[in-house]
């Protein structure tokens, strides 16, 4: 091979690579770059010809023997795709994708697309794969769980083997599509995967008909049953620390709690039907989603015929986590943990939600119970737990450096005006700048100017503190001095367990400081409820919302900038007995009317599940 592409670019594909498939890093290093079995060509800019390199006896290269050319390969691409009516499938199985044009022509038109659409890619021709590395960037692609790469082997057993361990994969409408050019070895490879993939398919359709049967027999039964048990299934869900709160608070309201889990970039490819998986594994009553509704369109139309109530709870903004019209619609009910939000998902699938805010999931060290004289504080005299959200965001930074240095420029000067001024949203800075231009306020750009915004916001809050005494508690960025900055000696040097760890911390620290994530809008997060719950001191940054629960300057207190938090902190520091008295008060309120018992029993309220 000539000096056709980049190193950078292989490094950067090959360290996604070992991240998701560290089964095939060696597989890939060990292929040779310079010695090649194949000829590539560079025909056009990012546009390379690639065919298979004549034995030195060999007669004059035949059409056959081209991987792709001499045709300009991505528009070849192009017509392959249009001609398989992309958009009404649901499953591309792409054998030996080769150098890559399909596939990565065919990613973006599925991002765009319908809600389940995947793709399989099989390859045994890893060194050119190894080549391909080199020549595209394919950490897009590879990244997203809408892709499963299949490496090494025969391709068409490979794809075989994958449907006969995912069976269900089978059931939503399939294309093969070949990612090179066709010959006789293609040809015969087609025909094998064919010839065994249809009978395979029709088990697995009939084996689907009988789960249908076995869904409509039990719940037949259910409805008889007076002593039937509410089954609620949380399906894939986020924030294991918080789940296992939510789980324990179902549990205490009688519910049965079972969770769905799995490999969770498995389980969203296999999408369209694993639904029929876990329903028929555990005939719920109501399935519970947090942050994302994964049930795929195939799954709405199947499960309506069922008495299933679908949940969707919101803790985290919608935006960013890109809600889709889709999982709205797909959904019953659905909460938010910040009203904020519940206009624009109102708007978004046309049906009214409800705010239901997170809770306290610690409970109180036993020797610091309400009511019990409680042991002396033996902490530091300011702490901040939780993130300092710099690492978040910068992988995504380093990203669009190298894509479009122009646009993170755009979304830096966002995060500054912001700063400046919060009385204007980000969303609404965006939208007035040129980077609305470029993509929507959604997803990675809103995960990008939360963070960024968050990180510098937390910093600007804390580093008054640092004479203080202030210790922070959370990942190692806290003990990196290119991000924490002055606060870097601050960091206690550990992330405290959630339910083993913090209500140790929270109750011994003297005065527990929470600035909130820029998504809370106006709403509280887990830290408010959580610190009170342990019998910590609560200094809290201001949000309105706090007021409609909480009564400030009796159950805990709030400022609105750095210089106000500075103030209290020097002024509860100098008056014990006050800031004893507020925690002692906050602490009985949130374990009275702020567990995820009292969250849990007015969503089974506001869904009205029928029972059986």
């Amino acid at each position: 091979m000539n000096e056709i592409g980049s190193l950078e670019l292989y490094q950067r594909n090959m360290a996604l690579i070992g991240e998701i498939y560290p089964q095939y890093v060696l597989l890939l290093s060990s292929q040779s770059a310079s010695d090649s079995n194949y000829l590539i060509t560079e025909i056009g800019p990012t546009t390379y010809s690639c065919r298979i390199r004549p034995h030195p006896s060999a007669s004059p290269i035949e059409e056959e023997e081209w991987i792709h050319g001499p045709e300009n390969p991505w528009m070849a691409a192009e017509q392959t795709i249009k001609s398989v009516n992309w958009s009404a499938q649901s499953l591309f199985l792409i054998l030996r994708p080769s150098l890559g044009y399909l596939p990565l022509t065919l990613y973006p038109n599925l991002r765009k697309g319908r809600h389940a659409q995947r793709m399989l890619l099989a390859e045994d021709r890893v060194e050119l794969f190894h080549l391909s590395l080199r020549l595209f960037d394919w950490t897009d692609a590879l990244r997203s769980d809408r892709t499963i790469l299949l490496l090494g082997g025969d391709p068409g057993q490979a794809a075989i083997r994958f449907f006969q361990t995912n069976p269900v994969s089978l059931l939503p409408p399939l294309s093969v599509l070949c990612g090179s050019a066709w010959n006789g070895e293609m040809r015969r490879m087609m025909n094998s995967l064919q010839a065994a993939l249809s009978p395979l398919a029709e088990t697995v359709f009939n084996a689907s008909k009988h789960y249908f049967e076995d869904l409509k027999a039990h719940y037949a039964a259910a409805a008889r049953d007076i002593r039937h048990k509410k089954k609620i299934v949380m399906v894939e869900p986020e924030h294991d620390y918080l789940a296992a709160s939510i789980g324990d608070a179902f549990r205490e309201e009688g519910c049965a709690v079972e969770n769905f889990l799995g490999n969770q970039r498995l389980l969203h490819f296999l999408n369209p039907y694993i639904w029929l998986v876990y329903t028929r594994e555990h005939f719920p009553d109501v399935l519970l989603w947090m942050n994302r509704n994964t049930l795929s369109p195939e799954g709405v139309e199947n499960l309506r015929h069922f008495p299933i109530q679908k949940v969707l709870w919101f803790l985290d903004s919608p935006k960013r986590v890109q809600t889709t019209r889709e999982e709205i619609e797909a959904s019953d009910f659905y909460f938010s943990f910040d009203p904020t939000y519940l206009l624009y998902l109102e708007e978004l699938g046309g049906k009214k939600g409800a705010q239901l805010s997170t809770a306290a999931g610690i409970r109180p060290l036993p020797s610091c119970q309400p009511g019990g004289n409680w042991p002396e504080k033996e902490g530091p005299p300011v702490g901040f737990v939780g993130a300092l959200a710099a690492q978040r965001f910068q992988a995504v930074r380093e990203y669009w450096l190298r894509k479009d240095p122009e646009f993170v420029a755009i979304l830096d000067g966002v995060v500054e005006d912001y700063l400046g001024d919060p009385a204007r949203s980000l969303e609404e800075r965006f939208d007035a700048s040129p980077g609305r231009e470029r993509l929507p306020y959604s997803g990675f750009v809103v995960l990008y100017l939360e963070e960024s915004a968050t990180y510098l916001r937390r910093l600007h809050f804390l580093k008054p503190l640092r004479a203080l005494g202030l210790k922070t508690y959370g990942g190692i960025e806290w003990g990196r001095g290119e991000w924490a900055q002055d606060l870097q000696d601050c960091f206690a040097g550990k992330a405290p367990r959630y339910l083993e760890d913090l209500p140790n911390v929270y109750y011994h620290t003297r005065i527990n400081v929470n600035v909130f994530h820029v998504q809370c809008v106006n709403s509280t997060n887990p830290r408010v409820y959580d610190v009170l719950a342990a019998g910590g001191f609560l200094l809290t940054e201001y949000r309105s919302i706090l007021e409609d629960e909480f009564k400030i300057g009796e159950h805990l207190d709030c400022f609105r900038g750095p210089e106000e938090l500075r103030a209290k902190t020097e002024y509860y520091l100098q008056h014990e007995e006050e800031r004893e008295a507020i925690a002692r008060a906050g602490q009985k309120f949130v374990l009275e009317h702020a567990t995820y018992r009292q969250r849990i029993q007015r969503l089974l309220i506001e869904i009205a599940a029928p029972s059986f």
